[in-house]
């Protein structure tokens, strides 16, 4: 009797150890291979079809590829978006303290700019309160010294308070940049938020895909310890169909990922001409 050398029983074990929400329970899918005595009753069941027993060892050969597939295809969504969900964070880090140090600095100006001027601008104050009174008691002589002594500060005061207003008008400025560059960077984030909803319902659909597939491996099995070949082939055909549409699953899964991926591109390009 001829055997199905390509069904090996080294066949790698159907794992999906990265895939987190998207994998089949380890004990389900550790499984998920011919064992010695089944190979030798998928023998036994297609002795006398070799048609049959060569399109089942070539169905059987397609299983376990997409086994392997599967799991690469977890490998790399995992890997994606971990490195997504770290660039995330780093960015929403980095727009927080967008010109941090240059807004301080300019902070740090207006308040030396004041207490500078402060005895100055105080001493203006009081003479021009001292003026008032002496107006008000009407005496000439006072006022008019007093007049002297104010139009002697009136150009220094002006200065000072130029250089008061120009460093604050530069804080403000600075600040008004740094919340529409947040803005702008924040908005294109924001793109990747209607992927992450449309992941999320992509993983649900797998998952639920996924639940089916250990049953239908069972059903398999049944069929090779019933020793009906057509049923075996009829059965791992359909396991066949189930795994391709979990493999459409995680490869839409990882378009959007990848998508994310872009967007976070495009905000860490923005953030650096900021």
């Amino acid at each position: 009797m001829k055997t199905f050398k390509c069904f090996a029983p080294a066949v790698l074990p159907f794992i999906f150890a990265l895939s987190l929400t998207l994998s089949i329970p380890a004990d389900a899918a550790a499984s998920m291979q011919w064992s010695a005595s089944q190979q030798a009753a998928v023998d036994h069941a297609t002795a006398s079809d070799a048609a049959l027993r060569s399109k089942l060892g070539s169905l059987y050969s397609t299983f376990t590829s997409l086994q392997s597939q599967l799991q690469q295809a977890d490998q790399s969504i995992s890997s994606l978006h971990y490195k997504n969900e770290d660039a995330q964070s780093s960015l929403t880090k980095q727009i927080k303290v967008i010109d941090a140090d240059k807004i301080a600095k300019l902070d740090q100006a207006v308040k030396q700019a004041k207490d500078k001027y402060k005895p100055l601008l105080s001493m203006y104050t009081a003479l021009n309160q001292q003026i008032t009174t002496a107006n008000k008691l009407k005496n000439k002589q006072l006022t008019s010294v007093l007049k002297a002594q104010a139009d002697t500060m009136k150009i220094a005061v002006q200065i000072a308070k130029a250089d008061i207003k120009n460093k604050e008008q530069a804080l403000a400025s600075a600040k008004t940049k740094k919340t529409a560059s947040q803005k702008k960077i924040r908005s294109i984030l924001a793109g990747a938020d209607p992927l992450r909803i449309k992941i999320k319902a992509e993983k649900s659909t797998a998952t639920i895909l996924n639940k089916n597939v250990s049953p239908m491996w069972k059903g398999v099995t049944q069929s090779i310890k019933v020793g009906d070949a057509k049923k075996i082939n009829n059965d791992l055909n359909t396991l066949v169909s189930q795994l391709r549409q979990i493999q459409s699953q995680k490869q839409k899964i990882l378009t959007l990922e990848n998508q994310i991926s872009t967007i976070l591109q495009n905000a860490k390009t923005q953030l650096a001409s900021t």
